[in-house]
């Protein structure tokens, strides 16, 4: 089985890479969104600080615990890194249901008949939009491994 700094630090690159492919290959085609650069300052620090730092805080406490530093206590870093893995595994599946739930309505648009409002994402990010929503559970479902290790 394997250890919880290794399932840690793969958990939490792949939701900030989920993150980022969702965003890449899908989100910033979206014709009704505002663009990032757009934003305001404050704005864009904490979409950074929630996609990409936030899920490698429990790699980065798993790797200062016993398994690797050995700066915090294996309770301390049990704990913290259960409570974080708990909050990424309820985002990361909460994020993949919406985007199927997105995907699902955007599918019974389409199927109206008469229907001739365009849709906000073009072809090719909504084909990416399947992948990463299978990714993004899987990634979910690891972080609720991880939980109840």
């Amino acid at each position: 089985m394997p250890s919880l700094l290794a399932l840690t630090v793969v958990a939490s690159s792949a939701t900030a890479v989920m993150n980022f492919a969702g965003w890449w290959f899908v989100w910033k085609h979206d014709h009704g969104a505002e663009k990032m650069d757009e934003k305001k300052i404050s704005d864009q620090i904490f979409w950074y600080f929630f996609s990409y730092l936030l899920p490698l805080l429990p790699a980065i406490i798993t790797i200062l615990g016993p398994d690797g530093g050995d700066i915090f206590s294996a309770g301390f870093t049990s704990g913290l890194v259960t409570v974080l893995a708990i909050t990424m595994g309820v985002l990361m599946i909460g994020l993949s249901i919406s985007n199927f739930n997105w995907i699902r309505r955007e599918n019974e648009r389409a199927a109206r008949p008469g229907e001739t409002t365009e849709s906000t994402l073009p072809e090719v990010a909504k084909m990416h939009l399947k992948w990463t929503t299978i990714l993004t559970f899987f990634v979910g479902i690891l972080w609720w491994y991880i939980v109840f290790l």
